[in-house]
Parts: C-alpha cells; sequence; structure tokens
C-alpha cells in the first residue's frame, strides 16, 4: 500500500484569521483543524488526485464539540468561506464541508533492503 501525502494551499489571510484568539471552547485553528481531518478522513476515493468528497455535519455538532456557541460557529465558516477556504452546502438536515483546493500525492513506500 502506498501512503498518501494530503495538502492544500493556505494564505496568509487565513493564518492571520485562525491566530485571533476565541474568548472560550476551541481555538480557531484547532477548529480548522478539526474540519481538515474530518474531510480528510473520510474520502473513500481520490478524483484525479483530489480530494473532492464533503463531510456532512451540523451546526449544533460543531458547537458542542468546539465549546462554541451555534452562530459562533455558523460566523467561522462564513469567514472561511468568504475566504475561498472552504464551501459550504445546506440541506434539510445537515451543511455539506468541502474544504477547497485539498490535494493528494501518492508516494512510494521505501523498502527495507537490510534483511
Amino acid at each position: 500500500m502506498k501512503p498518501n501525502i494530503i495538502f492544500t494551499k493556505l494564505n496568509a489571510d487565513l493564518f492571520q484569521f485562525l491566530a485571533k484568539s476565541q474568548t472560550n471552547g476551541t481555538s480557531r485553528i484547532d477548529a480548522f483543524l478539526y474540519l481538515y481531518e474530518c474531510q480528510t478522513d473520510n474520502f473513500d476515493e481520490l478524483v484525479k488526485y483530489t480530494i473532492n468528497i464533503p463531510f456532512d455535519t451540523k451546526y449544533k455538532q460543531l458547537a458542542e464539540t468546539w465549546g462554541w456557541e451555534r452562530k459562533a460557529v455558523m460566523s467561522f465558516l462564513r469567514s472561511l468561506q468568504k475566504m475561498g477556504v472552504l464551501e459550504i452546502k445546506r440541506s434539510s438536515r445537515y451543511i455539506h464541508i468541502h474544504i477547497l483546493n485539498l490535494a493528494c500525492i501518492e508516494t512510494e513506500e521505501t523498502e527495507n533492503d537490510s534483511g
């Protein structure tokens, strides 16, 4: 099995936004990493080396996980969407979050020749 390296492009505006402190609960950077892990841990297939599968969640679930108010979660996600970092689509039951510009590089495993 080949290990994969998953990556995304990040810009300075995003780093400055994530560096701002929260009054309580999970930090912004940890919240973003949570979103990143949710998407990358749940993808089933690569489409031309792009991770293209959003994950489903609820604002309430994120608020409970991060220790934030629901309005703070909505504002955080809207800000990330305005920056072009992620895309949010709503259905009747869930929000579908898709972090944009994620990609994957397949890497070869190194064989241990000492035997």
